[in-house]
């Protein structure tokens, strides 16, 4: 039987199993029936991944962006894996433009998407659907700006923000609070994973917040680890909070002392 012969569902379920650079690779030059179904997001499974074109922090994102964009003609892409590009001051709404139906975005380690315009871009108005957002180089991520990006969001599941602090010793803007755990759970009861890591600066208030608010949390894990501000960042928690904490789930703190004190991690799995 030849590849042709496929009806176009079974096509369709071939190239699901492909990764995207090979389904746009040479197989689409075979004819243009088998390019259509291959730029629709059924043949992508509603995502698109360039995080496999390394040593791409050079080059700029846009042009990129316009390419997956040809691969979503029937605008029902909703899930978008970045790789390490520069992010310009215009990138977010150049993705919003390309990419209206998007739900997930994995940012990877894309420079520049702070320094840009402060995740202002990125509010529940103009990325109404956002259930996961990902992002692996979190410098200076404004703590202002990340609560402009959670706040009202009653659809997020997933947070995975990593190395959010202030680029620089002396950089003003640094520090996750409490405030936006307090934010997470005032706006976001879908909230299922939350994962941070940079310069936390977390309390018991923060955390009841976020359990108050977010019942369906079934995953926190936070750690402090830092390379300009690891002396201010910690999270202080009573025994009272870490019982609460269990009642919950279960809770793996490494060495967590059992009396009120700071930890540099902290690993909660609900049962």
């Amino acid at each position: 039987m030849h590849l042709l012969d496929l009806d176009d569902d079974v096509l369709l379920a071939v190239m699901q199993t492909l990764p995207v650079k090979l389904v746009r690779g040479d197989l689409l030059l075979v004819c243009r029936r088998l390019l259509q179904l291959a730029s629709s997001s059924a043949a992508l499974g509603g995502h698109v991944n360039v995080a496999f074109l390394g040593g791409a922090k050079h080059k700029a994102i846009t042009p990129i962006l316009e390419a997956l964009a040809k691969l979503n003609r029937d605008r029902g892409i909703t899930s978008v894996a970045l790789g390490n590009c520069n992010w310009g001051t215009g990138t977010t709404k150049k993705l919003i433009k390309l990419f209206p139906a998007l739900e997930a975005v994995d940012l990877g380690a894309a420079k520049k998407v702070a320094h840009a315009h402060g995740l202002a871009d990125w509010s529940v108005a103009a990325i109404p659907s956002l259930r996961k957002f990902k992002w692996a180089w979190g410098f200076d991520c404004y703590e202002p700006n990340l609560l402009n990006l959670v706040r009202g969001r009653e659809l997020l599941e997933e947070l995975d923000l990593e190395r959010a602090e202030g680029m620089g010793g002396a950089s003003p803007r640094t520090g996750l609070s409490d405030a936006l755990l307090v934010e997470l759970g005032a706006s976001c009861p879908q909230l299922r994973t939350l994962c941070l890591q940079g310069d936390l600066r977390f309390t018991d208030k923060g955390i009841y917040a976020l359990l108050k608010g977010c019942p369906a949390l079934s995953k926190l894990k936070l750690r402090t680890q830092c390379i300009f501000h690891s002396a201010s960042s910690r999270i202080t928690l009573s025994s009272e909070c870490v019982d609460a904490l269990n009642a919950r789930g279960r809770i793996d703190c490494g060495s967590w002392p059992s009396s009120p004190a700071l930890s540099q991690s902290l690993l909660w799995v609900s049962k």
